[in-house]
């Protein structure tokens, strides 16, 4: 072999090491997009100039971690977009529920005493009701994301009854969360 074909063979083999790491390093920083992308473009690259020499298993392992990376930094951002919102609201729907859960509570801290009796409206249930996070308990009105309704004499299912009462509220899917004797 002469001395130039001897160091065109190295060079080669120096690009096909530097594509794979450069591959590997965009998969590793996948979070960061600019970066993986960046990195995972020159990973290509690097890998299809020496794709053809000695270092060609390196080169094509180049060529795919960099086309990994790459996608990585594409789909990450994409899923965080699309799943946080999904999660943001469950968590806000995770706390109207944890809040009706409060003030049934308080009907029954209410109803142990006073006898047994069933506070007629959210008023009388105001000084049991404590630290709720998204919702207002009303005794009227539809319920709505903001505001939960409190009656006395039914069901959630809408059984009368005069020890019965049912605390409902709106979720963001539309649905009513309802919570009861």
């Amino acid at each position: 072999m002469t001395e130039n074909s001897k160091m065109e063979q190295s060079e080669s083999q120096g690009l096909a090491i530097a594509s794979l790491v450069l591959g590997i390093l965009a998969i590793i920083t996948c979070l960061v997009p600019y970066i993986s992308i960046a990195l995972g473009v020159i990973a290509i690259i690097l890998g299809v100039i020496s794709v053809k020499t000695k270092g060609r298993k390196k080169a094509i392992s180049g060529i795919v971690t960099g086309s990994v990376g790459v996608v990585l930094a594409i789909i990450v951002p994409v899923m965080t977009f699309v799943a946080l919102p999904a999660l943001q609201k469950n968590q806000r729907d995770i706390a109207r529920k944890n809040d009706v859960s409060i003030a049934s509570s308080a009907v029954a801290t209410y109803s142990s005493n006073n006898r047994g009796q069933m506070p007629d409206n959210a008023v009388d249930l105001s000084q049991y009701i404590t630290d709720l996070t998204l919702i207002s308990v009303e005794s009227e009105g539809t319920p709505t994301t903001d505001t939960a309704i409190y009656k006395k004499g039914a069901n959630c299912d809408g059984t009368a009854s005069g020890r019965a009462y049912a605390i409902t509220v709106l979720l963001e899917n539309g649905s009513e969360y309802c919570q009861g004797s």
